[in-house]
């Protein structure tokens, strides 16, 4: 099943409060990364409906992003919200996840979450990868929006996914 990546992230922000960490901004949209593509390598759909853009620290989930920047280099404490058109006001994006997932995001947290965000960030520019394929593109130049395919990760992720970390 494919999530609203807010609903990932607020999900992530839990799982993390519930075992007494936190997590900066810039973390939740690595670890997110990171799940997404175990799970895309695992079960190859993806976890989160909205693409990664490439973004100088990474890749950055834009719908994420504009919810949690408040929170700036410190630990998030807000959760992810979602505007309502109709009602013109703003909701918190409940993290209704089905336990499988919820487990396999507490793996990978398990796995990323005791990373410092700059260390996560240096992970997801490795040559190759599929940030550094679209930030680094040949004669391209880095433009608002550079999206980062499902596809792409997924390849990524199947092939370094020898030692797949989450299961």
């Amino acid at each position: 099943m494919t999530y609203d990546a807010r609903a990932v992230a607020n999900a992530l922000l839990d799982l993390a409060a519930e075992n007494g960490a936190s997590l900066t901004h810039m973390a939740v949209h690595k670890i997110i990364y990171y799940a997404h593509g175990w799970y895309l390598a695992k079960y190859g759909e993806p976890l989160v409906k909205q693409e990664f853009e490439a973004w100088k620290d990474g890749p950055v989930l834009r719908s994420v992003w504009e919810s949690l920047r408040d929170s700036g280099s410190r630990p998030v404490t807000q959760r992810a919200e979602r505007f309502d058109p109709v009602k013109q006001t703003r909701e918190i994006v409940r993290p209704e996840i089905a336990e499988d997932v919820r487990q396999f995001l507490s793996n990978v947290l398990g796995a990323y979450g005791h990373l410092h965000a700059f260390e996560l960030s240096e992970m997801t520019h490795a040559p190759g990868g599929p940030w550094d394929l679209v930030w680094n593109s040949p004669g391209g130049r880095v433009t608002l929006g550079m999206r980062i395919s499902h596809e792409a990760i997924r390849r990524h992720f199947e092939r370094i996914g020898a030692s797949q970390p989450a299961s």
